[in-house]
């Protein structure tokens, strides 16, 4: 799988924040996954996602790959022993 785009053409800067496709993809998780993770506390709000755009706090969410990703990853490892 690819690496997702991480700086953007114009500044060169690297990005921290993708959408949730993005980061599904990435991640190779559903989107009801990402959501249960999300309800049930795992990833929370300023740290894992926010929501972006003007429209009172009902916008898409933008994920923050890195945080999400080492979160997973440890939460994966204490839950899901076999």
């Amino acid at each position: 799988m690819a690496e997702p785009m991480s700086a953007t053409p114009s500044t060169g800067r690297h990005r921290a924040w993708f959408t949730t496709a993005e980061v599904c993809e990435w991640l190779g998780i559903s989107r009801e996954t990402l959501r249960q993770l999300r309800l049930r506390g795992v990833l929370q709000p300023g740290k894992h996602f926010r929501r972006w755009g003007c429209t009172q706090g009902k916008g898409p969410l933008q994920w923050h790959l890195e945080n999400v990703e080492a979160t997973i990853t440890g939460w994966s490892r204490r839950h899901l022993r076999q």
